[in-house]
């Protein structure tokens, strides 16, 4: 069936009285439910099966919008089919391609940002995060429409949904320093889960070489992390901690060449980064997360994509949805 005629067949559908229900007690409800929600975030997150259910119920409630990017979902798979995949399993793919003109090109970029930029941001005291993690441009600049761009390229996009299941929202991108200067309690420096939704996919670019040396991305694969999936209430773990429960052979660090790509389930993988040592490192991060992730509630309230302001006359259909602008 064409795209076009899908959509509108399934935007002209009325006959669901189940969302007439839920929309007339979200339109009672919503202030309250908007209140309770961000003041107990956390508690929609942990333990790992509260997000499963939440994604179901936001699933139903939106089934055009689910079966449309599942379309496009297997057109976009169709479309790249001889590429690596992402272990369901580990949840997560190393990835060093011989010749990758897009990502060769924004890796040139963030090198030139980087020596062009104040200097003062990689020696300024930094506070929270920003003292062992910090991004260094923008969210309206130059290098983040080229990010958002590499974001968009159909091999990443193939790889990442094949993985999720879904055509999945582009949920942020950056370009981030660490320092590796000093270890932070309570950071991410220690194992931890993120919170948005069931799988994600965190894509890691080395801009520089990254050694051990260079606080590398250490993770847990998938299958050893949800041995603790039950106990796991949010927040971080020490080493010691996790050692209890999962072999410390299962952590993995993560070194690799300028160019080396980690494609990582950072909702289903313990992992951290940036722990000190002798060399800074630069890294671009890309996220892409569900669309029925609870960051973007179903309830009462809508919080448009980051990236949604790009999309204009010229963007092509997958891309308006990779952004969320559809």
């Amino acid at each position: 069936m064409h795209l076009t005629v899908l959509m509108q067949s399934l935007r002209s559908e009325t006959s669901s009285g189940r969302r007439c229900i839920a929309e007339l007690l979200i339109y009672k409800m919503h202030p309250l439910i908007n209140k309770r929600f961000l003041e107990y975030q956390k508690h929609f997150n942990y333990p790992y099966t509260k997000r499963k259910v939440y994604e179901r119920i936001s699933r139903f409630l939106n089934f055009p919008t689910y079966s449309i990017r599942k379309y496009l979902a297997f057109q976009v798979i169709k479309r790249n089919q001889k590429l690596p995949s992402v272990s369901k399993k580990d949840g997560f793919l190393v990835w060093f391609p011989q010749e990758f003109d897009a990502v060769n090109q924004i890796i040139a970029e963030s090198r030139d940002y980087i020596a062009t930029v104040d200097q003062s941001i990689f020696t300024k005291k930094g506070e929270g995060k920003e003292q062992y993690l910090r991004g260094i441009h923008p969210d309206k600049s130059r290098l983040t429409e080229s990010l958002v761009k590499l974001a968009c390229d159909p091999t990443l996009v193939s790889i990442v949904t094949k993985y999720i299941g879904i055509l999945p929202i582009i949920n942020g991108v950056k370009l981030l320093y660490s320092p590796n200067k000093k270890l932070y309690e309570g950071g991410a420096q220690f194992f931890h889960l993120d919170p948005e939704g069931v799988r994600q996919i965190k894509l890691y670019i080395y801009v520089e070489d990254v050694t051990e040396e260079s606080g590398p991305l250490t993770l847990i694969p998938a299958q050893e992390s949800q041995k603790i999936y039950r106990s796991y209430q949010g927040g971080r773990l020490k080493d010691e901690w996790i050692s209890r429960f999962i072999d410390p052979q299962h952590f993995y660090s993560i070194t690799g060449a300028s160019g080396t790509m980690i494609f990582a389930d950072t909702s289903r993988c313990f992992h951290f980064g940036s722990r000190p040592g002798k060399n800074p490192r630069f890294v671009i991060i890309l996220q892409y997360i569900s669309p029925f992730a609870i960051n973007f509630p179903w309830f009462g309230w809508v919080r448009k994509p980051l990236h949604a302001p790009l999309v204009n006359h010229n963007t092509s259909m997958i891309d308006q949805y990779l952004l969320g602008a559809q």
